[in-house]
């Protein structure tokens, strides 16, 4: 696996803090801003749109951080990323391997890309985490740091 600590590593967090669980991608954001050593970019999206496969170009690596609603035993998930070169529009929102597709098929980009998924278990119009999704996002992150600073290899 590639350095992830360097000036063109970008972890997008994907969520909305108004939504609980759903903060957990910028609540892990937040947590990286207070590491003076983390020297990549953060950047916060409530959903990832067209746009941001421009936004990417310029990156060696990307990590799409987000929240997902597990049934197994998973509290995260860090895996390598993949284009997905077929989608339907939706102004919803777009998944990563959509903006990673866009990225290489407009821009002839092809940045290493990862997904990092936490677990979270409510999505009511709420700010702050539940205390289930705070114990997940700090085992989360102390896995995260471990991969960006080169003390863990990544196992698929």
């Amino acid at each position: 696996m590639k350095n992830l600590n360097h000036k063109k590593t970008l972890i997008i967090g994907i969520g909305n803090s108004g939504r609980e669980d759903d903060g957990l991608g910028w609540a892990l954001l937040e947590k990286l801003e207070k590491n003076p050593e983390f020297q990549g970019q953060l950047i916060y999206r409530y959903q990832l749109n067209v746009e941001d496969a421009d936004l990417i170009t310029g990156a060696d690596n990307v990590v799409f951080v987000d929240a997902y609603k597990g049934d197994g035993q998973d509290i995260y998930s860090f895996q390598p990323l993949e284009p997905e070169g077929t989608f339907e529009f939706s102004s919803h929102s777009l998944k990563p391997e959509v903006i990673l597709a866009l990225c290489q098929n407009l821009y002839n980009k092809f940045p290493s890309a990862y997904t990092f998924w936490i677990r979270g278990y409510s999505w009511e119009l709420h700010t702050g985490l539940t205390e289930e999704a705070e114990k997940n996002l700090d085992a989360a992150l102390e896995f995260f740091e471990k991969i960006i600073f080169g003390n863990v290899m990544m196992m698929k």
